[in-house]
């Protein structure tokens, strides 16, 4: 009996490192969403394509959308 409940309690413990694991893992830290310049949607800051202009930068999803912002507003 003692045997049984010492495997329950190691594979209880084992449960709970990998759970703690794969919960950190995942949840490290929230990325920034950012609108795409042009077409409002928001996506990864990280994957954005950026210019700066006026001082103020802007975020692109794709280079085709951050280029047909340039030929847009020029």
């Amino acid at each position: 009996m003692f045997r049984l409940l010492l495997i329950a309690a190691l594979f209880a413990l084992v449960l709970w490192v990998a759970r703690g694991y794969v919960q950190n893992r995942s949840g490290d830290q929230p990325q920034e969403m950012v609108p795409d310049a042009l077409t409002g949607v928001y996506f990864l800051k990280s994957e954005a394509v950026s210019i700066t202009r006026h001082g103020e930068t802007l975020y692109f999803s794709t280079a085709e959308n951050r280029d047909r912002y340039i030929m847009n507003n020029p």
